[in-house]
């Protein structure tokens, strides 16, 4: 069985580099270390960043564009301990569905790229999943905005308009602390 996720940040933990994958209405968070080259592009993702010459990421959701197949699904399944995991990507086209095993921080850059939504399998929450703090980031508010608004995007676009009900109120949130100076 699987649970929706969704990329909340990457930050650095005490283990090092690591997206963390939220789950939805919660305040737990699925670590999925990286080395520094993932974490820029998932940053790079997360940022709505285009990169010169693009990522490999970048190009497979060019690609895919070009040729009418698009990642719908991305499944993140446990591979080798907490924090690491391998990824399935599950495409589809107009007349054909395929899936791909992929790297977890490609099949996530890929993801926040093309808005594919993202699934952890259900013991990976059970058995890796590690309580944050729901509080806004230290990134700042420029960078906080984009990403949310890119996000709201997708989730309008995907009419997922419950979550993106939620994203709409926290760019509210955001730019209201802007106005008031960060308090």
């Amino acid at each position: 069985m699987f649970i929706k996720a969704e990329i909340w940040t990457v930050g650095r933990t005490e283990h090092g580099l690591a997206a963390l994958l939220r789950l939805p209405g919660s305040a737990l968070c699925v670590p999925v270390y990286l080395e520094d080259r993932e974490a820029q592009t998932l940053l790079a993702a997360l940022t709505g960043t285009e990169s010169k010459p693009p990522s490999a990421t970048s190009l497979l959701a060019s690609f895919g564009t070009a040729v009418a197949v698009k990642p719908e699904t991305v499944e993140v399944l446990p591979d080798g301990g907490p924090g690491h995991y391998r990824a399935v990507v599950h495409f589809a086209g107009q007349e054909s569905r395929f899936s791909l095993d992929a790297r977890t921080p490609d099949a996530l850059a890929l993801a926040l790229r093309t808005g594919a939504r993202i699934f952890l399998e259900d013991s990976i929450a059970e058995n890796d999943a590690i309580g944050v703090s729901l509080t806004e980031t230290d990134e700042p508010f420029a960078t906080q905005l984009a990403r949310l608004r890119k996000e709201l995007r997708h989730r309008v676009e995907r009419e997922e308009y419950e979550e993106a009900s939620d994203l709409r109120d926290r760019i509210l949130r955001l730019e209201k602390r802007m106005r008031t100076g960060g308090e």
